[in-house]
């Protein structure tokens, strides 16, 4: 599972790479965060959002933007350093974001196991009360993600009658 803010696209790209017939074969798919839905299109959010993803997991999937942000703090310093003393700093800021990322790995390995009991415990009974009450079956919520994602795929292009 990759993230990209527009993993859309990219797996049309990889698709269509040298790369696409392995990429599939190892059942890998790419996709982006909620923000993706709001700046491009609702159906790519609907298709492609993690938590429409099974096995995905609480993930945000924002790594890679907080490794950006971090590195353009080095612009003003770099800004006019040679090519030596930029790689020099890009390496040493991520030895230390790397040492720091090891560092707390078992606080933040501890903290999302915490979280995910809680919502097990506590948001799993809590649906499965409101799924008796109203009598629906597991499988109609999957029927019912397909449902939204047919139906936002198709706005637009409704048939008169149904307009």
């Amino acid at each position: 599972l990759g993230t990209y803010d527009i993993g859309c696209g990219f797996m049309l790209a990889i698709k269509n790479s040298s790369l696409g017939e392995n990429f599939w074969k190892m059942e890998s798919r790419m996709c982006m965060d909620a923000f993706h839905g709001y700046a491009h299109n609702y159906v790519c959010q609907t298709k492609n959002h993690p938590l429409g993803i099974t096995g995905a997991g609480l993930k945000d999937f924002k790594t890679i933007k907080q490794i950006f942000s971090a590195s353009n703090q080095l612009a003003t310093v770099t800004c006019y350093s040679s090519s030596y003393r930029c790689h020099v700093l890009l390496k040493l800021l991520f030895k230390q974001w790397d040492e720091e990322k090891y560092l707390n790995l078992g606080t933040m390995i501890l903290n999302n196991y915490k979280q995910a009991l809680g919502i097990i415990n506590s948001d799993s009974l809590i649906l499965q009360e409101a799924m008796n009450s109203l009598k629906i079956h597991p499988s109609e919520l999957e029927t019912w993600h397909a449902e939204e994602v047919k139906y936002f795929c198709m706005l637009g292009s409704e048939p008169e009658w149904d307009i």
